[in-house]
């Protein structure tokens, strides 16, 4: 099966609108993921989304710590 690959516009949009609704310059997976399906993305496309966001420098990864474990994390720094 072929990955969706999306455009520089539609991954923009698909981040800006997903930090605004959290309002916070991280999400964790647990809270981007559902938040994507609700919207009707499917988790390949959820995976394709935040994979291709960060090879074009428009998120950062990390890894946060929650409940003596540690959960995917996708960060964007603040805008001066």
């Amino acid at each position: 099966m072929s990955k969706r690959k999306f455009t520089d516009e539609e991954l923009k949009d698909i981040i800006d609108k997903l930090f605004k609704h959290f309002n916070k310059t991280w999400i964790l997976e647990s809270e981007f993921k559902p938040y994507l399906q609700a919207k009707g993305y499917t988790d390949e496309e959820i995976e394709e989304i935040w994979g291709q966001a960060y090879e074009r420098g428009l998120i950062q990864i990390s890894s946060t710590p929650v409940n003596g474990d540690f959960e995917f994390t996708i960060v964007r720094e603040e805008e001066e």
